[in-house]
């Protein structure tokens, strides 16, 4: 057995500074969602969006690793919570659920708005954010740090302590939302999109302990297999967005594709041995990463210093994929 990843020392012996690293490093700065090139472009802008970011993405995921832990659950309740996340980020601190303005969302903001909601937007950002910004973080910590599995990272008084930070966080987003563009999603909106994440909350405490698991033995994958599905997911979801708009297909047919099309992942995921296969998990979680990080660099064409990033991660998966043991099924060459 191995004891997790050969990392400096300084990150070996702080799980929460490596978690902040991963998360928001992974959805904002290797996607250049928050691009790294503000250090020299804007450096008031790149501070502002790094504390912003922290204070979302670091104390959701601290709060998220925590309470699995606590709980003693699954993969299910990291989903689930994952999911309350993307909604309370992207519905109640951004407003981009509902704003059809909003300036990530594009065209998506009309293609396929109803009700107060930019549905086909939704479909697709807020799982991103159960992935992207929770899920793989997540795991790519306890494959660093195995002990970080079973045990919390805040202490009760400090957990509350991460949760007022959270809250401020997004209260200040959405006073600086409605300052800048002038748009509030309605007092109803508010209050269904807090009952949502409330109920997602409730949900993942009574989720079941295991993933889905199929009645028959399930098949393991090879290392290449999952990094090919990986690969394909985020490009996948991006382009059935695109097609379905510029296509002039419904929306609401657009929307329940997305939804199908991340279902269909999900069940590959939750019907094939690759948990407790570490190179498994890393060869499925670089994939995943990797179109994030072609994304990032195209974005930054100009001035690419989400190159660091990418560097970084390179480096990072790289001593993790070293660490533990070949088996006949780890190849990705």
């Amino acid at each position: 057995m191995t004891d997790g990843a050969r990392l400096p020392a300084l990150l070996k012996s702080r799980p929460i500074l490596l978690l902040l690293l991963l998360t928001p490093g992974i959805p904002e700065y290797l996607s250049s969602s928050s691009p790294l090139n503000a250090i020299i472009l804007n450096p008031p802008l790149f501070l502002l969006q790094m504390l912003a970011n922290v204070g979302l993405y670091g104390s959701g995921a601290l709060l998220i690793h925590d309470a699995r832990v606590r709980w003693g659950k699954g993969w299910w309740t990291v989903i689930l919570l994952g999911t309350a996340y993307g909604i309370l980020e992207e519905g109640v601190a951004l407003s981009t659920l509902f704003d059809p303005k909003a300036g990530p969302v594009g065209q998506l903001g009309y293609y396929g708005h109803w009700l107060g909601v930019n549905w086909v937007w939704a479909a697709g950002i807020v799982p991103f954010h159960a992935l992207f910004s929770i899920s793989i973080p997540l795991l790519l910590l306890g494959l660093a740090l195995p002990e970080t599995k079973t045990r919390a990272l805040l202490s009760r008084r400090r957990t509350v302590a991460v949760l007022l930070i959270l809250m401020a966080d997004v209260i200040v987003l959405m006073a600086i939302v409605r300052l800048a563009s002038g748009y509030w999603m309605g007092t109803p909106i508010l209050i269904s999109s807090l009952l949502a994440v409330g109920s997602l909350v409730w949900a993942s405490r009574r989720a079941p302990t295991r993933f889905l698991r199929s009645r028959v033995r399930p098949r393991r994958p090879s290392s290449r297999e999952l990094a090919l599905v990986g690969i394909s997911f985020f490009p996948a979801v991006l382009l059935t967005e695109a097609l379905g708009n510029g296509a002039g297909i419904p929306s609401i047919t657009d929307f329940a594709i997305l939804l199908f099309l991340q279902a269909l992942y999900l069940v590959y995921v939750t019907r094939t041995d690759w948990t407790g296969n570490p190179r498994g998990e890393l060869a499925l979680a670089l994939g995943l990463l990797v179109p994030i990080a072609v994304f990032g660099v195209l974005v930054e064409l100009s001035l690419p210093l989400t190159l660091l990033a990418d560097v970084c991660l390179y480096a990072f998966f790289r001593g993790l994929w070293s660490t533990y043991p070949q088996t006949n099924n780890d190849s990705i060459a």
